[in-house]
C-alpha cells in the first residue's frame, strides 16, 4: 500500500534510529525509485548498520550531546531562541 501511494510522487522519508540491517531490508522495497529526487534518510547509532544501508556513502558520525547541550536544546525547543523566556520560577525548573 505504501509503495502504491508513493509511486510517481516525490517524497522524503526519515527513519530514525534503525538498529539492524533486517529492519531496513523489511521496508526498503516500499520506497519506489522513480529518479525524481525522492530520498530516504536513515539514522542509526550502529555504524555497521549505516554502512550496510549505504555502502557507497560514508556515514556522517555525530557525537552525543553533553548534559548542558541537551538542556540548552530543550530550552530552545520549548521557549524559542530566547531561553530567557524559560525562567526557573515560571517553568518550575
Amino acid at each position: 500500500q505504501l509503495y502504491k501511494s508513493l509511486k510517481g510522487r516525490r517524497y522524503l522519508i526519515v527513519m530514525d534510529d534503525v538498529w539492524n540491517a533486517e529492519a531496513w531490508n523489511d521496508v526498503r522495497r516500499c520506497f519506489p525509485n522513480d529518479n525524481n529526487g525522492s530520498r530516504v534518510m536513515v539514522t542509526s547509532r550502529i555504524l555497521k548498520v549505516a554502512r550496510f544501508i549505504s555502502p557507497l556513502n560514508a556515514p556522517h558520525v555525530m557525537r552525543f550531546l553533553t548534559v548542558d547541550e541537551s538542556w540548552k536544546l530543550l530550552q530552545e525547543k520549548l521557549c524559542g531562541l530566547d531561553s530567557r523566556l524559560c525562567c526557573d520560577d515560571e517553568m518550575g525548573w
